[in-house]
């Protein structure tokens, strides 16, 4: 049976006689009772008029009259700071015009004592934004360069000199004696000379309100600009018993004065307050029209009719109450059905949820047709910083917008092509981390879904990269140790014969120094004449004097060349001795020393090297370790220095100390090379994190330096820098670490 909606009467109905007897009752209570009940409605309605119409009044003058009045104030004390924003963007204009001639090489060179003529001619082609200007320059003593007669003594001086020489602009008033109702802007900038303060160029502008204020000359309102009580300019007519508002410029001793006419004020609150009356008379005279007819159509029904109208509802009910009563028990076992579905559904996802959370994975379910992400796990703020409830409904790649292009195509997969990868994550903080990430296929509401696993693995990569550092220092060690093993014996040949040498060169110079005794003697005397010439020519030959003069130098070359040969495969093989993996003490002193010495093909041709080591305790440590951290600060800092000096030729700063400090070991390696911006000095000790160019760096020195000074040792590593002056790294450590 198709059921009829509820309060329709079918055509097959039988209302009965009652039906035509409810028409005449109809017209029997509207001839008999209607007009006595439609008196009553229409005094009722004729006092809910009236009491409307006297609470809108009430309304409209007491509480909305005030409020306007109070935000035409509002508007008016808004239309003041217009004002005062339009006198500061003015008077900004000029100071920034004035600024860039201060920064010309004319004006740096008058003020100097450079070629700095034809200033007058200068000045007088210099415009400032269509209005005529005079322009003074001062020495960085106040001491007056170029001016006009009677500006010289109007000159910033004292506290405003001052200003200007901590590279500040300076704003004052000129009033001259001879016409003080002229009034005159006096506009001051430094004037820069390799960075420094050299001096003053100062302009004089004629202070005409009109330039910057568009005031009606109605006699409504006015603006005006004061000056130590003093008005310098009006724009507008003032009105005669205004509303007077005051504004602070920012300049000192100026303020802007606004004057607006109070009969402006209370016309536009009547005028306003008239309309809102007259809308609210005739919105209730309809409401009270509308309720008229309303009440004439729903109040006056037949009784009878409702009657037949009501016993035709309630079969119709029974009727519905039967078919709702089987739908009622056939949803009742569909939703029993469907909560044990959604309950085996909740405890599954639950068991999901506690392993993903217990295994501190990121999860969240991404649909590939629109991007959008459906749903995410808790761990997402501690892993990402987001908010797991603010990215459900975002697009994947604007909720992860700060990642980088290949980490977002990881979280933000189009497709299931590689179902695990790893790369490189950012915390909203900005701290990265490596991550793993899986993909699984989902359907949710028939829709394919992806599903995205992204796991933390910063600790199996630290993991890793500690056996990748541990397995390549003892590869290298054991080579450098084997190396310099194999060099040390060949220079100790050469060291010992060069001694030789040189000590039997001492011994042939005495014997030479007796042969050329005799050889004068035999001259003297005339003996032997043909053995002595020959003996001549030979030593004339051989350049004898000069062989016995510069052999030795060279000897002792050798020698020098040979220790410093050994002084550095010493200090290869204890740089390169890997260690039992056991702490020991540790002289950081030579440590630092030895490391340098290694290093120094890196830096030697950028950067000097000065060496302050203090008195300081044995520390507990591993030494390879330490080693490597100072290697790695050492390089960064040539690497840096390299940036800046390039191939000129000239050469930075590297600056080694050491102290002891409240117990604590403190090492400072600072640098003169390009600094370290500030957006990048909390990501420097995180992995794969560089700003070297391809191939020259690999995110890992800094990383593996941290990891080796906090996590190793117990201590502590900091940066100060300021970028263009170079970086110093402050490395603490305890002495029994």
């Amino acid at each position: 049976m198709q059921s009829q909606p509820m309060g329709h009467v079918s055509q097959g109905d039988d209302l009965g006689p009652g039906h035509l007897d409810g028409s005449r009752g109809a017209d029997h209570l509207a001839n008999g009772k209607g007009p006595s009940f439609s008196r009553v409605f229409t005094l009722m309605l004729a006092v809910f008029f009236l009491v409307q119409a006297g609470l809108a009044v009430f309304v409209a003058v007491w509480i909305v009259g005030g409020e306007m009045a109070s935000m035409r104030l509002e508007s008016v004390q808004s239309q003041l700071n217009a004002h005062r924003d339009a006198f500061r963007g003015y008077v900004d204009d000029r100071m920034a015009l004035l600024g860039e001639y201060a920064a010309t090489g004319r004006i740096a060179a008058a003020v100097t004592g450079g070629p700095g003529g034809g200033l007058e001619s200068l000045f007088a082609s210099l415009p400032m934004l269509g209005e005529k200007a005079t322009f003074c320059l001062q020495d960085a003593a106040g001491g007056v360069i170029a001016a006009p007669p009677h500006l010289a003594g109007r000159l910033p001086q004292g506290n405003d000199l001052v200003r200007l020489s901590g590279h500040d602009r300076s704003l004052g008033v000129f009033l001259p004696d001879d016409d003080p109702s002229l009034a005159w802007w006096r506009l001051s900038v430094p004037v820069l000379a390799h960075g420094r303060f050299a001096g003053a160029l100062s302009a004089f502008i004629r202070i005409e309100a009109c330039h910057f204020l568009s005031v009606p000359e109605d006699g409504t309102m006015s603006v005006a600009i004061v000056w130590r009580g003093r008005v310098l300019d009006l724009a507008g007519l003032e009105p005669a018993g205004g509303l007077t508002l005051r504004v602070q410029t920012g300049y000192p001793g100026i303020e802007l004065v606004q004057t607006v006419s109070r009969k402006l004020l209370d016309r536009r609150v009547r005028h306003v307050l008239l309309l809102l009356i007259a809308g609210l008379t005739c919105g209730m005279l309809l409401l009270v029209l509308a309720v008229r007819l309303a009440g004439r159509r729903l109040l006056i029904i037949p009784h009878a009719r409702l009657e037949a109208l009501s016993q035709c509802l309630e079969r119709d009910m029974a009727r519905r109450t039967a078919d709702l009563e089987r739908q009622a028990a056939r949803l009742s076992q569909e939703i029993r059905e469907r909560r044990e579905a959604e309950s085996e559904a909740r405890e599954t996802g639950q068991l999901v949820t506690a392993l993903l959370e217990g295994i501190n994975a990121a999860f969240y379910v991404l649909n590939p047709a629109t991007g959008r992400i459906v749903r995410a796990n808790t761990v997402i703020r501690a892993m990402f910083g987001l908010k797991p409830e603010a990215i459900i409904g975002l697009d994947c790649r604007a909720a992860f917008a700060g990642a980088s292009g290949g980490t977002l195509r990881l979280l933000c997969p189009d497709a299931i092509e590689a179902a695990y990868a790893e790369g490189v994550a950012s915390h909203a903080s900005g701290a990265s981390f490596p991550m793993a990430r899986y993909l699984v296929e989902l359907e949710i509401r028939g829709e394919t879904h992806i599903g995205v696993i992204v796991l933390d693995i910063s600790e199996r990569k630290t993991l890793e990269r500690r056996l990748n550092i541990a397995q390549k220092l003892e590869s290298v060690g054991e080579l450098a140790s084997g190396i310099a093993h194999e060099i040390n014996t060949p220079i100790q040949y050469v060291g010992d014969s060069v001694r030789f040498v040189s000590d039997a060169l001492t011994d042939l110079s005495a014997i030479m120094a007796v042969g050329r005794e005799l050889l004068r003697l035999c001259r003297e005397e005339g003996g032997h004449p043909a053995i002595v010439r020959t003996i001549d020519d030979m030593a004339g030959e051989a350049d004898l004097d000069f062989v016995l003069r510069e052999a030795p130098k060279a000897c002792a070359r050798a020698l020098e060349g040979t220790e410093r040969v050994a002084v550095i495969v010493r200090a290869m093989k204890n740089f390169a001795h890997p260690g039992d993996g056991r702490k020991k003490g540790v002289n950081i002193n030579e440590s630092l020393a030895n490391t340098l010495t290694v290093a120094k093909n890196e830096w030697k041709y950028v950067a000097d090297v000065v060496e302050d080591y203090g008195d300081i305790p044995i520390v507990n440590c591993l030494a390879g370790d330490i080693s490597q951290v100072f290697l790695n600060i050492v390089v960064n800092a040539a690497h840096a220095i390299g940036d800046v000096v390039g191939n000129s030729g000239e050469k930075g700063t590297i600056a080694v100390s050491t102290r002891a400090e409240e117990g604590m070991v403190v090492i400072r390696i600072s640098d003169s090379g390009t600094g370290i911006p500030p957006e990048n000095r909390d990501k420097i000790f995180d992995p794969f994190f560089t700003t070297k160019e391809v191939g020259r760096g690999t995110g890992q020195g800094l990383a593996i330096v941290h990891d080796i000074v906090v996590e190793r040792h117990g201590g502590s590593i900091d940066v100060e820098s300021e970028v263009g002056r170079g970086a110093t790294f402050i490395i603490t450590l305890p002495p029994e670490s």
